[in-house]
Parts: C-alpha cells; structure tokens; sequence
C-alpha cells in the first residue's frame, strides 16, 4: 500500500509524541496533524498511524470515531458550523441557521456543489455572549476563526464574501484567527464579552482590555510573575498550600470544591505529580476560561507555577477543548515567552524547581470536561469517566498523584498569594469566600462576563450590571449555572449567587453560567434542544444515559411535531429517575435536572402546547414487529396508540 503520509506529518507525529511522559498520549494531537494535511482522516491513514504508535488500527479508529472534530470523510475547503445550543438559541441562532441554508442552498451535513462548503449544527462553542455564531475551519490549513453577531443577513453576506476572497490563499497569507465581526474589524474582549462594573473586585480581567495584553512584556509591565518569583524564592511549597487552603479557594469547574484542601490529598513521597489545567469549557453558558486564555495568558500560567510549587509537580498539561483554536495559539505562543525569560523548562527563576507545560488540545467531547474523562482523554483513549474513587490525587494521569483545576480556579491563585487569605476572604460568605467570573448570557441586554463578589443576587446582576433584558421582557426562568443544572423561576432574583444559597433555592451554581430564559420563549424547543446536546455528548459508556437521553429527545420532538399526549410528561418525568441514578458519572444526572425543573415550573404550558397541537390527542404510529410474511409479501401492519 502507497503510503499516505508524508515525511513532515510523519515527523511531525514524532515530535508530538516526545512531549509526552508517555507517546500514547500524542495520538489525538497525531491524528489532527493527518487532518491537516489530508482534510480528514482516511483508513489508511489510520493505519500508518496505528503503526508509528505501534497499536492496533482498529483502537485509532475507535478514537476517531468518539472525537466530533475528526473526520472520516472529506468536506468542504470550508467547514461552517452554527452554534444552536440554547443560550445561541435565544439570541437567534435558529435566523442564522436558516439564512446560511438559503444561502448556500444546502443544509445542514451537506457540501454546496462547488466544494467551497459544508454546513453543520454545533454544541456550544463557547460564544454565548456573541451569539449567533459559527465556527469557520479551513481545510488543510490549521486555521479556525469565530465569526460573532450574525444577526443580520448583510454580516452573513460580509462572511462567505470574506471566506469566498480568502479561499485560494495559503496557509500563511490566511488572516489571524481571532474572533471576527464580518463587516467590521475583529471585535477586543471589551464590548459583549468584558464588563467592569465592580472594580474593587476587577483583578482576573483587570487586563484584558489592553493593547497587546497577551504579551509577556505588557504581563510584567503589570507585574507580573514577580508574585510567584517571590514564592518560589522566599516561600516553602506548604506556604502556598496553606495559603490557598486558608482562603477557602473553591474550585470554578463546577463542583465547587476546595482547592487547597483538594491539593493536600496528594499521597506524601508519591512522585512524578502531574498538574492537569482543565480548559475543557464546553459547558453551554459558560465562556469564562477564554477570556483568559486569550488575552492574558501569562496571568495563567503564573498560576500554574504557583500551583505546581505547591504541589511539587514538575510537569502540567493545559487540555485544552479543541475549539478553541485560537486561544491554544495565544497559550503557546505564551509558554515560549515565559520558557525565553527561564520562567518554564529546568531551574525557573534561578531555583532548582523545573516545569514543562504541554498544551493538549482536545478534539470534541464535552464528556472531557469531567476530569476522569479528561485524563482518559489526555492519555491517548476515548474520553470516558473513570470509577472513584481511587480519586486522580491519588491514582491520575499516568496512574499517579494528578491535580485536576479549571482555568479560573489556577488563575485565582496570583492575586491570592500576592494578596493573602484574609484579603481574599473580605468579599462572599463564610463557606464561598472571593468573587467568580458569572457568564451572563440568553435574553439580556448585555451578556458577557461579570467579575463579581459571591454575596451578588441575581437580580444585580441582570438588572444592576447587565441593564435588564431584552425589550424589557418579563423573566421566565433563570439557569445559575450552565445548561445542566436546574431551572430557577423568577421569583428567586433575590437569590445571592454562591454555592449554598443557589442549592438552597433549588439548583446549583455549577461553572457560573447563568441563562435567562424571557417570556416568549417555547419551553418546549427549549426542553428538547437541552436534552439533544446530551444525547450527542453522551460518551457512550453506560446504558441509562446512552439510551435514556435519546429516548427523552424523541418524546419531546414528538410533542414538539405536535404529537404529543399529556400521558408523554408522566414518561418524561419517569425516565429522568433512572438516567439520574444508574449512570456511571456525573453526566447522566446532569443530563435530566434541567428538563425535569422545567415540567416542574411549566408543566401547564407543556400539556396547553399538546393540546393546542394535537387537540384529539391522537398517538403516533408504531410499527408492530415488521416481520415479512410471505405469505402475503407484505410486513406486519401500523398500529396506533
């Protein structure tokens, strides 16, 4: 056989797997260095890949098919992909989508006749606050840009003119792949991202506003790494540990645990530790972390360095969601800074400490956002959840003592060891000391990201700092964390937004995503757009959420077909029970809380929508065992119920 990879994507590979502890762990990075070059994935490049890794190919082929940004078979020089998940959803995602079928004059998962583009349906992205949005990759050039606000056809237009002029351009010529408004110059994180409107608290996005805020020469300008030059200088790793513990840090990738306390089940005299930076943020309504990672990189990597001092690991990993191509470009250009100043590689900062930080970038899974997933991920396997415990601060990466932190979480770090505990624990509550960065999207006048006190209700935050919704519409329901959890309805606007007082009015905090849901909106599309980004993340492990969500799906586009029957919400409710119960990971719970809190809060309007679209309640033909009989060549009649 001929092969198909050349001598520079074979090295490439090679020099990929030499960043790893262990080479497995290059095979997603691998396998998208084969889409470069070839656009997609064929079989036979799985297995010359399959032999340089020296496994069989059928396990490559099990990865690429588990990874959504791997693609079996060849697409467009384009590849357009909507973002129709809810909170694009309510800002009019659903416009944007039917503007692009119209005109390409294709739909969704087809080509336009010229090759030039294919059209896909997207989970979040990301973007919450920009929304419409669409992700554009073109093929065989390493190049992703987001083009935001496609709220009008003229900025559709302006983009495919856009892509259409740029199309025969090489790699090198294609313009940077930060985020773009078409017709207009790429927007800054200022604008519909950034809202400073509490500078007391203002210090993870202090920054981002600034000319050139990703370089490492405006970093120290601020001061930057002098924080973690001192602590590794004058300070013990225990200092570090104590400090964060005594701040009461809690963890901002969902769960909300405490972070020193977290970093002190490490097993004493266990070594090599691998610090792992969870930049999975694939949580719809959460957009926190890239804001970050794009325009002050350098504040999280000191993060990192204080956070592998403490821990004494040597070696950390950002995994980053594969998405976020332009921000894994800022990261790295980042780490080559600091390793040029001696702030990464051996002996940083003139001590005897080392660090190497790999930038992992996932390939589609929102699965990896759970860090069991994510370590599975990051070793070289289909990101599925691994039993806990042992828990990965005893057993992790590699099978050793792993530390598992959200972007956020790695950030608050800095002004923490520069500022001290006490200081950071004058703003929240007793039990969620500090202040969070709350994304804000759905029917606001001004979604983005709000750096803000824990103490803060929810009413402040949409009305105070976010001007109120839009048109001044009535709030229907609010999701205080993500798209997973829970439903609140609006008379909980009084709610402070910490751990306990969220859990204590019926949902949980989770990433600090919080959605408004307006009066207007069909609580039935939105039920069945939740469940549908579940049913396509589900990572397959286990039966109750593989095949719970995709019968949860079909009900409700059945109600929302308009045939439904009341008899469906008993079943709905009934499902959620046992997908919540029996799954193996957090995921299946997470899958069912927010459509269970809707029939909750709505269920009227659910059984008006039913009759008012099928008023004689008539039930949907079922096939009756479709055996052919041959003595009448016929199959087995439909039956109605």
């Amino acid at each position: 056989m001929t092969p198909v990879l050349t001598d520079a994507t074979r090295s490439k590979i090679r020099d990929l797997m030499a960043r790893y502890p262990q080479p497995r762990s290059a095979l997603g990075p691998a396998l998208e260095a084969v889409q470069q070059q070839l656009g997609y994935v064929p079989e036979e490049a799985m297995a010359e890949v399959a032999a340089l890794f020296d496994i069989d190919p059928a396990e490559v082929r099990a990865f690429v098919g588990f990874y959504h940004m791997l693609h079996q078979e060849p697409l467009g020089t384009y590849h357009i992909e909507v973002c129709t998940n809810v909170p694009c959803l309510l800002r009019g995602a659903g416009q944007c989508a039917e503007r692009l079928k119209q005109r390409l004059g294709v739909d969704f998962h087809q080509t336009t006749a010229d090759g030039l583009f294919t059209l896909g349906e997207m989970e979040c992205l990301g973007s919450c606050a920009t929304a419409p949005m669409v992700a554009v990759t073109k093929r065989q050039a390493n190049w992703m840009r987001y083009y935001e606000q496609l709220d009008t056809l003229e900025r559709i237009d302006a983009m495919l003119d856009e892509l259409r002029r740029l199309a025969d351009l090489p790699a090198e010529q294609m313009p940077a792949p930060a985020r773009a408004v078409p017709g207009g110059d790429a927007p800054r994180a200022s604008g519909p991202y950034h809202h400073d409107h509490h500078p007391e608290t203002n210090f993870l996005l202090a920054r981002i506003d600034k000319p050139d805020s990703h370089t490492i020469e405006s970093y120290e300008a601020d001061g930057g790494y002098q924080t973690a030059r001192r602590a590794l200088t004058e300070l013990t790793p225990t200092d570090v540990l104590e400090t964060v513990k005594a701040s009461g840090l809690r963890g901002r990738g969902g769960a909300g645990f405490p972070t020193g306390v977290k970093w002190g089940f490490l097993p004493k005299g266990v070594y090599p530790r691998y610090l792992v930076v969870n930049a999975d943020e694939s949580e719809p309504g959460t957009f926190k972390d890239r804001l970050i990672i794009e325009y002050d990189p350098h504040h999280l990597i000191e993060g990192i360095i204080l956070a592998a001092y403490a821990t004494e690991a040597e070696h950390a990993f950002i995994y980053i969601r594969g998405e976020y191509f332009f921000g894994a470009q800022r990261l790295e250009q980042a780490i080559a800074e600091a390793r040029a100043k001696g702030y990464v590689g051996k002996g940083i900062f003139g001590t005897k400490k080392n660090l190497e930080i790999v930038v992992h970038r996932g390939a589609g899974a929102y699965i990896c956002g759970e860090e069991t997933a994510l370590l599975t991920s990051l070793e070289g396997y289909r990101g599925h959840p691994r039993l806990k415990p042992p828990f990965p601060a005893v057993e992790g990466l590699y099978r050793k003592p792993t530390i598992v932190n959200n972007v956020e979480t790695i950030t608050q770090v800095v002004p923490i060891v520069k500022h001290g505990a006490q200081w950071y624990r004058q703003w929240g509550t007793e039990k969620s000391p500090g202040f969070a960065l709350y994304c804000l999207s759905g029917n606001v006048k001004k979604p983005g990201v709000y750096e803000l006190p824990y103490n803060t209700t929810l009413r402040q935050l949409i009305y105070d700092y976010a001007g109120g919704t839009i048109d001044d519409r009535p709030i229907k329901s609010i999701i205080p964390g993500g798209l997973s959890m829970p439903h609140l309805p609006a008379d909980k606007l009084d709610t402070p937004m910490d751990f306990e007082s969220i859990a204590a009015a019926g949902s949980l905090l989770g990433s600090c995503g919080i959605i408004v849901v307006c009066e207007g909106a069909n609580i039935v599309e939105l039920a069945r757009r939740t469940l549908t980004f579940f049913r396509v993340e589900s990572c397959g492990k286990c039966t109750p959420c593989r095949e719970g969500s995709g019968w949860l799906e079909k009900i409700l586009g059945r109600i929302e077909a308009g045939h439904g029957q009341i008899s469906d919400l008993d079943l709905i409710e009934r499902l959620t029970y046992p997908i919540e119960r029996q799954s193996f990971c957090p995921f299946g719970p997470a899958s069912v809380w927010g459509v269970r809190s809707l029939l909750k809060l709505f269920r009227a309007e659910f059984e008006e929508y039913i009759r008012q679209t099928n008023p004689n309640g008539k039930g949907p033909e079922l096939p009756v065992r479709p055996i052919y009989r041959p003595d009448t060549g016929q199959v087995a009649p439909k039956v109605r119920v």
